[in-house]
């Protein structure tokens, strides 16, 4: 590190460093929510707290960690396991809540610590090593124990300088939070308008109800749901030119497995996946040729936009090209919801993937925001799901499991038209949001070794 910044041992400059337990019974107590949230390691990551697989605990289980009750500014480090060393700051949305014995709160001492200096540094490629090497002096597995962490020394310039250096790093953080939260919303509204029209066929029933036509008894629970979506303050109806493009009227289909318990709407059509779509299309790319390439860990479990992307000799794997969708074939990869838009070539050019991606591509009327959407229905996904084929520990999805999966689709390919006008600026959207993320991540990642170890500093003015 360079800089004549003072390095402290955590221990004399803590109010606490502590971890805490699962509750008796594990998992079996755990709540999709409820009053107090458990976080666990999988929720701590050096980007930041992340939500998904957040677990709720009652009172009562909350009342025997109440040695590890999580403040604002807390920071949380993961200490066992493939994730040890992983440190972010407690979202204070998910107060009150505790930790589990894999994690570690670090709450330093307010008058000599900004918690979100500590937490940059701890999350620094310097600190990371040091921790890493630290976890890894065990015999088994890779820990952290109590008194590593007190007596990690971490360097302490003043308050104002720590204060300064947080400020300009979270400012970057924020930007990218913004830009994932609105690619979020943009990913729920188009998957929202998805269901709505090809699975649950709202402007359908919309259109019965309007006509008095009759609607099979087994839709009756989307009529209600449809009655109180209109009875709401705020609800849209859709555009006339575009609700005129579905029936008034539902017929069976012959399948109880196609539509809504046999039912689809009057004059669609039925076709499985791999008619309708075209499944790992034949696309060029030569032995050694050097093209763009993904492999599964820059899948991302949420949102579409590839993360890494590299260059490299093709020697075999999954080929693909600009909007193609990339999805997951093994476990636990698929159950985690690893799916992926390509939005990083350029026309005609050819990437590839790791031979565990299975490449969906839109036919005809059908565009990519289609396909993104499919891939991101729970029913499609647990449908490849149950039909993996393979050992327990690394079951696959074959192909013809697209056999089976059926979509209802109108013949007027008007309609599949206005879904990909209504959809596609949004995934458009999303791909600039992706890209400004990545820029900013970049920016902050370069930053913040160089202003944690005092090469770099922003102003003149603070010493």
């Amino acid at each position: 590190m360079q800089n004549n910044w003072r390095k402290v041992p955590l221990k004399d400059y803590c109010i606490k460093i502590g971890s805490g337990a699962t509750p008796r019974g594990g998992s079996s107590v755990y709540k999709d929510s409820g009053e107090i949230c458990l976080i666990r390691s999988q929720n701590i990551y050096n980007e930041g707290f992340k939500h998904d697989g957040l677990v709720y605990i009652d009172e009562k289980a909350g009342e025997k960690l109440n040695n590890v009750v999580l403040e604002p500014l807390d920071i949380l480090l993961n200490i066992t396991g493939d994730s040890v060393a992983r440190v972010c700051l407690v979202d204070i949305n998910v107060l009150p809540a505790r930790v589990n014995q894999h994690v570690a709160i670090i709450r330093p001492k307010p008058s000599e610590f900004d918690a979100r200096f500590l937490r940059y540094y701890l999350a620094s490629p310097y600190a990371q090593k040091l921790l890493l090497n630290l976890a890894s002096a065990g015999a088994t597995r890779n820990a952290l124990t109590k008194s590593m962490i007190e007596g990690f020394e971490v360097p302490q310039p003043k308050l104002e300088i720590q204060t300064y250096i947080a400020d300009h790093l979270e400012t970057l953080d924020n930007k990218i939070q913004l830009n994932q939260q609105t690619n979020q919303t943009l990913e729920q509204m188009a998957q929202a308008l998805f269901k709505s029209w090809f699975v649950d066929f709202d402007p359908v029933v919309d259109n019965a109800l309007a006509a008095g036509n009759p609607i099979p008894d087994e839709l009756d629970h989307r009529v209600e749901v449809r009655k109180k979506a209109h009875a709401l303050p705020d609800f849209q109806p859709l555009p006339e030119n575009i609700r005129n493009l579905f029936p008034s009227e539902f017929e069976q289909t012959g399948e109880p497995n196609v539509g809504i318990d046999g039912w689809m709407p009057k004059g669609w059509i039925c076709k499985p996946v791999s008619q309708a779509l075209i499944v790992n299309p034949k696309v060029k790319l030569s032995k050694g040729e050097v093209a763009r390439f993904a492999d599964m860990k820059a899948i991302p479990t949420n949102g579409f936009h590839v993360e890494d992307i590299i260059e490299k000799e093709f020697n075999g794997g999954a080929k693909f090209q600009q909007n193609d969708v990339l999805l997951a074939r093994i476990t636990p990869c698929l159950e985690n919801g690893k799916t992926a838009l390509v939005d990083f070539l350029k026309k005609d050019e050819v990437g590839f993937g790791s031979t565990e991606f299975i490449v969906l591509r839109g036919c005809g009327a059908i565009s990519y925001p289609f396909v993104a959407c499919l891939s991101r229905l729970d029913s499609f996904r647990q449908h490849c799901i149950q039909n993996m084929v393979g050992s327990s520990g690394r079951q696959r999805v074959q192909n013809s499991c697209f056999d089976s999966f059926f979509l209802s689709l109108p013949k007027d390919e008007r309609l599949l038209t206005s879904f990909d006008r209504v959809c596609k600026p949004m995934f458009e959207k999303m791909t600039v949001s992706g890209t400004e993320i990545k820029s900013l991540a970049k920016m902050r990642d370069t930053l913040l070794p160089r202003l944690i170890s005092g090469e770099l500093k922003l102003n003149k003015d603070v010493a």
